[in-house]
């Protein structure tokens, strides 16, 4: 029985992989994972031009012209850290170290919650007290101590619109503010298999790509959170020949 050549066997896909994103205005740098996804796919849209046969009852088409008029792919990411952040939502990302904040000052009303300035570690001794520093109030009865702040109880000491001062100290944080940043260009590089191919490689490099900002951000959910976003691909000019100036598919024969 004559053999099934390597091209046309039947094979079954079932991917998986990591997504490595390069900044291609940055020279100097490599790619950086993307983190954990659950989607990576292609779209390829056409746009086409039919001329109907009027010659013959019945009509149908005589002629057809199709236009390729953009590649698209769209990633679900699982990984929501600072740097997929960063591309998601066109931010710059900043490093805050930790540090001993001290004459952090708020207006604080009853029943209500005051946000630090930066984010508190409340392993650490924490001080609250008025302006001049005469009192020192007491958590737990003039205030409720929060993720990221206090929360002014409603039968403690502190009055409506006391000026009070607070004292801690920060953890280090990533700072990522949100559509700062002009949209860059990036190479996207799949490192990937197929599990139902005994793991064989499968590879794709975008050789440029613009990302859009994430249409969704859910910050409260009963299941793990997700951080979609879609990027263009774009044609590179130095590709030529029979080389994509789109994307390439590698498969392990």
């Amino acid at each position: 029985m004559a053999a099934v050549s390597n091209l046309t066997r039947n094979r079954s896909f079932r991917g998986g992989g990591g997504i490595y994103l390069r900044n291609l205005s940055d020279a100097g740098t490599g790619f950086f994972a993307l983190g954990n996804a659950d989607n990576f796919a292609f779209a390829i849209n056409e746009e086409t031009q039919n001329q109907r046969n009027f010659q013959v009852p019945g009509g149908g088409n005589i002629a057809s012209t199709s236009t390729i008029t953009d590649v698209t792919a769209s990633v679900n990411s699982l990984s929501i850290n600072p740097r997929t952040a960063g591309v998601a939502l066109r931010a710059l990302i900043q490093t805050i170290d930790g540090a001993a904040i001290t004459g952090e000052t708020h207006t604080a009303y009853t029943d209500m919650f005051i946000p630090f300035l930066q984010t508190p570690d409340f392993d650490e001794v924490l001080t609250v007290t008025n302006q001049d520093a005469s009192t020192t109030f007491v958590a737990g009865t003039d205030y409720l101590v929060r993720n990221n702040g206090i929360f002014i109880a409603a039968d403690g000491s502190i009055t409506d619109a006391t000026a009070i001062v607070v004292n801690y100290m920060s953890k280090p944080t990533y700072e990522v503010e949100a559509l700062t940043e002009a949209a860059v260009e990036y190479e996207v590089f799949f490192d990937g298999f197929n599990e139902a191919d005994n793991g064989k490689s499968v590879t794709v490099r975008c050789h440029r790509v613009a990302f859009t900002p994430t249409t969704a951000l859910a910050l409260i959910q009963e299941d793990f959170g997700a951080l979609p976003f879609e990027f263009q691909v774009l044609a590179d000019d130095t590709k030529t020949g029979q080389e994509s100036q789109y994307f390439t598919l590698k498969m392990e024969q």
